[in-house]
């Protein structure tokens, strides 16, 4: 009796392992015989090139030139970086057998890697829909959802931002008012709304990351009130993260990241859950969220006619840097601009700023629960 006990027991164990040796892989895919010519050996490792990989099973790629990293995309969607053996699948991290290559202009990936992980977004639909081709997907309730944004009200306390020349006003205090308006509309539309400062009181940069990022929020959206040396600079702009592509995007870079020169003892990090490849990945996966989000909010400013609109523009601001989702700072105006100094003291106008703010956000909640994550 003990030794058929044992027996069962050890015959289970070893059940057990290989089940879960089975769940660390996507379904087995067969590479693809006109692959075989692409074959190139890497430090004793076979690889084949991603755009003839993409080619050969028709699978969408692109390149991020700007973080080296490339996304493709089928059925689902793979985030992969040379010189890393960490991929994203769906949002879920996997360690491939090898790191990803870039050589020669190209990035090639593992034969591995079409074996055991590019299933999970070509053939595992494949097979499903053969079996239940007539049943509609189910997807998981609120999946596809905005329901929670952390809304950030730029500078505070020791930090006033920058200060009106006519008139004296500080950016601290006017972020912090329309940012308090625009929680209660969106509040007043079902979405939670976490506040990094509700008071002028002074929140560093890297603390304003970490509520972003321990919120379980789904957006991020840092309010702010522009400054120039042209004093004939007015308008409406809205940023995500990428580099700043001229002279007046990258002062205003180094304005907004001043604030880490009056925190103590600040330190940089990225995550202490996720490494710097994976992070970056996770800030491919956003960017894409993040540009819609701003374009929604400008195209709100543009049909409000409240302000001028200058568009969405880009730059590599802290606090959208930093957070792992969906990000995007708006700058509301131009306090060196005598007359929109006027009108941003008059608490109407800030109304009406968020409210159309908040009308840009709606318009992107809309369209994304619509599209389900914008896959359609």
């Amino acid at each position: 009796m003990r030794s058929y006990t044992k027996y069962r027991a050890i015959t289970i164990f070893l059940a057990a392992l290989l089940i879960a040796g089975c769940a660390s892989q996507g379904p087995y895919l067969k590479l693809n015989p006109s692959l075989n010519t692409d074959i190139r050996v890497y430090e004793n490792v076979q690889y084949v090139p991603l755009i003839k990989l993409c080619e050969a099973y028709g699978i969408e790629w692109k390149w991020d030139s700007f973080i080296r990293t490339a996304v493709i995309t089928k059925n689902g969607k793979i985030v992969l970086r040379p010189g890393s053996d960490r991929i994203l699948v769906n949002g879920e991290e996997r360690k491939l057998g090898s790191p990803v290559v870039f050589t020669n202009g190209a990035v090639y990936v593992p034969v591995t890697f079409v074996k055991n992980d590019l299933g999970l977004i070509v053939k595992a639909r494949l097979s499903a829909e053969k079996v239940f081709e007539k049943i509609p997907e189910i997807r998981a309730p609120g999946k596809y959802s905005i329901k929670a944004i952390v809304m950030d009200a730029g500078h505070g306390g020791k930090d006033p931002g920058a200060i009106g020349r006519r008139l004296g006003i500080r950016e601290r205090d006017l972020t912090l008012s329309i940012a308090k308006k625009l929680k209660r509309t969106l509040e007043d539309n079902g979405i939670r709304v976490i506040m990094t400062r509700d008071s002028d009181e002074f929140v560093s940069l890297p603390e304003r990351v970490r509520m972003a990022n321990s919120s379980g929020a789904d957006l991020f959206v840092s309010i702010h009130i522009n400054a120039s040396r042209s004093r004939s600079m007015n308008g409406f702009e809205c940023y995500y993260l990428s580099e700043a592509t001229n002279d007046n995007a990258r002062a205003l870079e180094a304005f907004e990241n001043a604030t880490l020169k009056t925190d103590e003892g600040t330190v940089v990090e990225h995550s202490s859950s996720l490494d710097k490849t994976l992070w970056d990945m996770k800030l491919t996966e956003n960017r894409r969220e993040s540009a819609q989000l701003a374009g929604d909010i400008c195209s709100a400013v543009d049909n409000s006619l409240v302000t001028r609109n200058r568009g969405v523009k880009t730059a590599r601001f802290y606090v959208v840097k930093f957070t792992r989702i969906p990000s995007v700072l708006v700058e509301v105006g131009y306090l060196s601009n005598k007359f929109e100094e006027l009108k941003l003291k008059d608490d109407s106008y800030a109304d009406r700023m968020a409210d159309v703010i908040a009308k840009g956000i709606l318009a992107y909640k809309n369209k994304y629960e619509r599209t389900e994550g914008f896959t359609l």
